[in-house]
This record gives structure tokens, sequence and C-alpha cells, in this order.
């Protein structure tokens, strides 16, 4: 089976299980996601299968929307809700406008730090493997980018922070941002301790918690057979790219691996020299990933992923 199930993954799985879920559900051994989530966290978890899991590195590289709760005047040695306190701010009375002041100072390219709790690997081992073990090690810092940052309700949001206060706010973020560590961040830089309540991710890959299903519906689908109901086309899983129509003999080439003479005139949005341009049969059916490349002063289109 080919294309993608969009999953809002429940609190509790990891991952890896869910992924294993749909394989066990859909019959479809050629399973992988574009995205970790947290076992605690919730929302989009997008799920390639078949050929669709040849995009799934184009499909990881797109911002990705998350919910988030911070508590504030409390940290924990995870960085969220499920770890044990370590630190308390007992005098805490911020005004929430200067939260809100502190979210803008995050928003750009940024250096994070890892948890140790996250898959970062350390010598061959994942850090939260050792951080099970009791031990912590030194983390490079990793750049990432936050392209907004917002409260998610001001409703709900109290005037005044103080001791235990949660507030929720509306993140966008590039691949590999830990947004438990963007709580403890801000809450930081306004001088208390804090930590990240609970996590939802609204958006991932191009795709909305709106589009999501549950694993019962995909079960419940399973069963009636209607699994295609479920299961969108592989070429959303390039919504984000310039797209071009070729034709039927560009397409027979584009399969044998063959460059293809390139006119910039043909994308839709504009592509420039490097970018990646998805190429789309007559049917509007995913052919092939190409990137736009400059060889010998002509403009050509090299194929990088084959459907």
């Amino acid at each position: 089976m080919d294309g993608i199930i969009i999953i809002n993954k429940p609190k509790g799985m990891t991952s890896h299980d869910v992924v294993a879920e749909v394989r066990r559900i859909t019959g479809e051994r050629s399973c992988g996601h574009t995205g970790t989530l947290d076992p605690d966290a919730t929302g989009v978890l997008v799920v390639c299968m078949g050929r669709a899991t040849r995009l799934s590195r184009f499909m990881m590289e797109t911002p990705k929307e998350y919910e988030a709760a911070i508590v504030f005047g409390i940290s924990t040695d995870t960085g969220d809700a499920s770890g044990k306190v370590v630190a308390v701010s007992e005098d805490v009375k911020v005004p929430r406008k200067r939260v809100f002041e502190a979210f803008q100072r995050f928003v750009g390219d940024i250096e994070q730090i890892p948890p140790m709790v996250s898959a970062v690997r350390h010598r061959g081992r994942r850090l939260y493997e050792l951080a099970r073990e009791g031990i912590t090690v030194e983390r490079e810092p990793r750049r990432v980018t936050i392209y907004e940052i917002e409260p998610a309700s001001l409703e709900d949001w109290p005037e005044v922070v103080r001791l235990g206060s949660q507030g929720s706010m509306r993140v966008v973020c590039s691949k590999g941002t830990y947004i438990r560590t963007l709580c403890e961040d801000i809450c930081a830089s306004i001088g208390i301790e804090g930590h990240m309540g609970a996590l939802e991710r609204t958006a991932s890959s191009g795709f909305r918690l709106s589009e999501a299903c549950t694993l019962n519906e995909l079960r419940q689908a399973a069963a009636y057979g209607e699994l295609d109901n479920l299961v969108r086309p592989i070429v959303e899983g390039v919504g984000h790219m310039p797209k071009c129509v070729v034709s039927e003999d560009e397409a027979s080439r584009i399969k044998h691996g063959t460059q293809i003479e390139w006119d910039p005139n043909r994308a839709e949005p504009a592509c420039g020299i490097g970018e990646y341009i998805a190429l789309l049969g007559a049917d509007g059916a995913l052919v092939a990933v190409g990137e736009v490349r400059l060889m010998d002063g002509r403009a050509l289109i090299q194929p990088r992923v084959v459907l």
C-alpha cells in the first residue's frame, strides 16, 4: 500500500509503537514516520507507507507547529511534567505581558542544548539511555529556527504569572527543535524556573491536526474495507515543493535516472538552482523529486527520488 496516513498520536505511545500499529492494521510492512513525538506528547504523526517512505527526508525538513503549556516557577529533571521536581522559584510574580515579550527574544535562529532525555547519540548511545542510568554528559548546542511564538489563547493566561501558573503557547519551528528546552529557556530569560506541562503537535510535513485520524478510526476503516478513505496520495507529501508537469517522454527518461532540460517558466511557484521540485505526470501523480542544477551553463533537473 502506497500513501500517507496522518495519525493523531495518543499520549503514552512512542512514535515507533504507532508506526508498528499502522503496519499491523494496514498490512503494509514498509512504514515510517516523518518526525518523532515523545511518548507524553500528542498530535500529528505523519506515517508514510510503501513508496511514500522515499519522501520522508523531504517531509522532515518542513516547519512544525506545536501548542505547549508552560508551568512557571517549577523545574524538573526531564524538563517536562513526567520528571522529578529539582528546583522551585518561591516568589513568582510576573505580568503576562513580560512573558509575551520574552517570547519574541527567541524568534529567529537560536541555539539549544539537547536535553538528556532526547534521542541524540553520545558515543553510540542515546542520551535518554544514559539519563535512565543517572548519567549526565556535556552536549553540544544545536542551531534551530523559531518562526513564530505567540499565546495560544489569552484566556489560558492569568494576568499575573505566579508559582504553578500555566499558560499555553503556539510555536512554529524547524525540525530538531526541543519545545521542552524552549519552555525552560523562556522561563530562565525572565529569571524563574519552569518546565513544559503538556505538548501537542498541531502541524507537521504540511498536514494539520484537523486532518488526522485516531488509531481506533484507522482500525474501524480497515475492518470495513475503507482504508482508502484515510490514506492520502503520495503527491500530498510534496505539497511544500514547487511543481512541474512533465511530458510522457520526459517522465520515461526521469524514471531511468536521466536528467532533463529545465525551463524555469514551467515551475509553479518559481524554483531556483539548488532547489528540489516535484515532477508530476499529466494525471497529477508524482513521477519523481528532482533537483535543479546548473551544469556547463545549462539548467538541468537531476532526478533524486523516482517513484
